[in-house]
């Protein structure tokens, strides 16, 4: 999260951009992988149709063969090969810091609101004594398992960056098999929250690992000022933008606009304030 403010989008396009064009690679290869990829992800959909076979473990599978014959072959794709070494080599914190706030706001704006009132107990159980009790098992098996001499806090750290699942190709099937609507919310809504918990986990375990000199006033203190601010902002930009929308009237230009923008605005609010890191 910190290393997103250090790094600017322009900086890490035009690093990106220079070091594709000192290596002799041309950035249009990486548009045009992506125009590939959509249309085999298209024609994968297609010839799927009406199939019992996952569209997204095709997809998965798909990406694994492509990447295979490009590194398997000393780049025998030609262009499309090059792109694929582009998009490699990117900046994660850039794709990062270009996706993650819209997929986490459409995920938590399509969820539907009685669906989460009848599923908040579960979610808070997985997402809340879940995580830890996976932080916990999964820290104790590496400590345990691993010839590393790794210490408790190490162990535990790497056990707290693993507990965060992404069910995102379980949702997805799901939604194709048709499945309970209730389960679907109860997953979904268990890892939009569990991230929260994750990185609440992560970042007192890191100041534990760096030397950090704490006491339980203020191991409290950090927990409260990362959990319930974090929520604050949500909720600030969330009521500043329905009381903007209100004063719109048929523009889905603004509306849309203003609806994209506060979910970055808030997601890098977050990352930004003092309060939520010290």
């Amino acid at each position: 999260m910190e290393s997103i403010v250090l790094t600017t989008p322009f900086r890490v396009l035009e690093e990106s951009t220079s070091s594709s064009e000192s290596s002799g690679s041309d950035p249009t290869n990486a548009v045009i992988f992506v125009g590939i990829s959509l249309l085999l992800g298209i024609a994968c959909r297609h010839v799927l149709r009406g199939t019992r076979v996952p569209y997204s473990v095709a997809l998965l599978v798909l990406g694994i063969g492509i990447g295979s014959l490009e590194y398997g072959t000393h780049h025998g794709l030609g262009r499309i090969g090059d792109g694929i070494r582009i998009w490699a080599n990117i900046d994660p914190d850039l794709l990062l810091a270009v996706f993650l706030p819209a997929l986490l706001f459409e995920s938590a704006f399509s969820m539907e609101v009685h669906q989460i009132k009848r599923c908040a107990v579960q979610m808070i159980l997985l997402a809340g004594p879940g995580v830890l009790i996976s932080t916990f098992c999964l820290g104790s098996a590496l400590k345990l398992a691993f010839p590393y001499n790794w210490s408790w806090q190490t162990s535990l750290l790497l056990g707290g960056l693993l507990s965060a699942t992404d069910p995102v190709a379980v949702v997805a099937l799901l939604k194709e098999l048709g499945a309970s609507k209730k389960l679907g919310t109860i997953i979904e809504g268990e890892s939009l929250m569990n991230d929260g918990t994750a990185i609440v986990v992560y970042q007192l375990l890191l100041r534990m690992v760096t030397g950090w000199a704490f006491n339980w006033g203020a191991v409290i203190k950090f927990l409260v000022q990362v959990s319930l601010g974090a929520v604050g902002v949500g909720l600030a930009f969330g009521i500043a933008s329905v009381l903007w929308l209100g004063f719109i009237f048929n523009d889905t230009v603004i509306e849309i606009t203003l609806t994209l923008t506060v979910s970055y605005v808030a997601y890098f609010t977050v990352c930004t304030l003092p309060i939520l890191h010290t």
